[in-house]
């Protein structure tokens, strides 16, 4: 696959990752998107990241995810994982694959700000990553803290930081869409 398509198949994954960031599938969808995003990210602008924002790439892929639902159901049959423990709040480990690929995505934007690997809007991956871990962050945090109660207060901030996700994801996606070739050779 060639840079130039690799931008686009990146660009359409971002954009595509956003649809449904709070349910289950949507969770799964998103994840598997992101790795494919960043996976070609990765391809596209390798060369001109830094060693760090390169590497931090592959913390998208679907195996950390893979491996969470996995450990999850192996620790679930076994019974070490009851009914009572997923009721009492270790359900938001299921959203762990997207706060990960997204904390990828923001680290590559800390390093894409010194590097300049993209022709244009560098501190994009940052601003596009950031919301989603951070919510989770919070989110998690609170229900093991608060004996899975959900923070009722904090509920009209949640969906204003998803929708502030998914707009950068999708604005995100029409930048690496719109990336030329010759805009790459010059920059």
């Amino acid at each position: 696959m060639s840079k130039s398509e690799s931008a686009q198949s990146s660009g359409w994954a971002f954009i595509l990752t956003g649809s449904d960031p709070l349910a289950i599938p949507g969770s799964v969808i998103g994840s598997i998107l992101l790795a494919v995003g960043m996976y070609h990210l990765r391809a596209r602008y390798s060369e001109r990241a830094g060693s760090f924002g390169r590497n931090i790439l592959l913390l998208g892929r679907p195996i950390v995810f893979g491996i969470a639902i996995a450990s999850g159901n192996i620790l679930y049959s076994s019974g070490s994982i009851t009914n009572t423990q997923v009721e009492k709040g270790l359900w938001v480990l299921i959203f762990v694959g997207p706060a990960i690929s997204l904390l990828g995505l923001t680290l590559f934007g800390l390093d894409a700000l010194s590097s300049k690997p993209m022709p244009r809007l560098n501190g994009l991956p940052f601003v596009t990553g950031i919301w989603y871990p951070v919510a989770y962050s919070f989110l998690a945090g609170y229900l093991f803290t608060h004996d899975s109660k959900f923070p009722q207060q904090y509920y009209p901030a949640l969906p204003l930081m998803f929708l502030i996700q998914f707009l950068a994801l999708g604005r995100f996606g029409v930048v690496l869409l719109t990336d030329k070739p010759e805009e790459m050779a010059t920059a």
